[in-house]
């Protein structure tokens, strides 16, 4: 099965929550692809920040076994489709992997904030964001 990967800065809040939200609306159904996420700076290894399992549970998806995992070469050889949260992570991807331009994108048409550190509404700003980008992203790429 061909992968979609979100890609933010730490795996922790924005990419995992897009990851939850992609599956929790049937993108594996609608799309025939799994869904997967990495972060360009980040400790492999560590769970979803708490803020942001709350904001992803509030909208149907549930994240909270995630760890995560630092973006290397073959998460990114395995993906279709690889998206970034903002431009900033699309020129870091694109600089390290050039190979990855014809199947790299913007998640939304402007940059999605890193809720990381601030309140829940902070990161329940951050999940409609990605739940509607997600959603968009499914409705585009459904088979």
């Amino acid at each position: 099965m061909d992968t979609i990967l979100f890609v933010c800065t730490g795996n922790t809040c924005r990419s995992p929550m897009a990851e939850g939200f992609f599956r929790s609306q049937d993108g594996p159904g609608k799309t025939g692809m799994a869904a997967a996420s990495a972060g360009i700076y980040t400790t492999g290894g560590m769970p979803a920040s708490e803020y942001a399992i709350t904001a992803a549970k509030e909208r149907g998806a549930d994240i909270s076994k995630h760890r995560s995992r630092l973006l290397n070469r073959d998460i990114l050889e395995n993906a279709k489709y690889i998206f970034c949260m903002t431009a900033a992570h699309y020129d870091r991807l694109l600089e390290q992997y050039p190979e990855a331009e014809e199947k790299t994108y913007l998640l939304a048409d402007t940059d999605i904030a890193d809720p990381f550190g601030g309140d829940l509404m902070t990161y329940r700003i951050a999940a409609e964001q990605l739940y509607e980008a997600v959603q968009s992203i499914i409705a585009k790429l459904a088979k």
